[in-house]
């Protein structure tokens, strides 16, 4: 949805070719000054550590659903939290051009079994509305608004106000992580 599709549209642009042009954009950065690159992207206090911890733990499997190429997201958690997600939970929506429930659809599908817990943590309140939107096919999922990121007080206001979504803070997040 959105203003995007319809200027792409318009402008005749396609949008494999303009992931490829953004991604080699990247790339040629990185490949000049790797840490120029990665000095704008942040990396929250204790978030990274808490990924290693639970990255760590028997109990526990990182996925990452990131709207960014994969490569980028790995490359800003490595440099920045020395984080190292194996490439097969990191998940591109860019690339792949599923959209997160779908992504979390075939997770859940796949999961151990079905006592795992399912945790969802995401900035963006309308990621976690569309999930919840779904209904049956990813009512496992628990979802967490970070109040962090792409939101906004109103919007964390919205999330407070729906029963499907709890909204934390770093320090919150960290101990979920730490603990799990």
């Amino acid at each position: 949805g959105g203003l995007m599709p319809g200027l792409m549209e318009r402008w005749n642009c396609d949008r494999g070719e303009m992931v490829a042009g953004y991604g080699k954009i990247r790339d040629d950065w990185m490949a000049a000054d790797l840490n120029g690159w990665l000095a704008p992207n942040l990396v929250y206090p204790g978030v990274a550590e808490a990924c290693i911890a639970a990255e760590t733990s028997t109990h526990c499997d990182v996925f990452i659903v990131t709207t960014k190429q994969a490569r980028f997201a790995q490359a800003i958690m490595e440099g920045k939290g020395d984080l190292v997600i194996p490439d097969e939970r990191v998940f591109s929506q860019t690339v792949s051009g599923l959209p997160k429930t779908d992504v979390l659809a075939d997770l859940q599908a796949h999961a151990r079994d079905d006592a795992v817990r399912l945790v969802f943590v995401e900035d963006k309140l309308s990621t976690l509305e569309k999930v919840c939107k779904v209904g049956a096919g990813l009512e496992r999922w628990e979802l967490f608004l970070v109040d962090w990121g792409y939101n906004t007080e109103a919007e964390r206001a919205r999330a407070e106000a729906d029963p499907r979504i709890t909204v934390i803070n770093v320090d919150q997040f960290v101990g979920m992580l730490s603990t799990s």
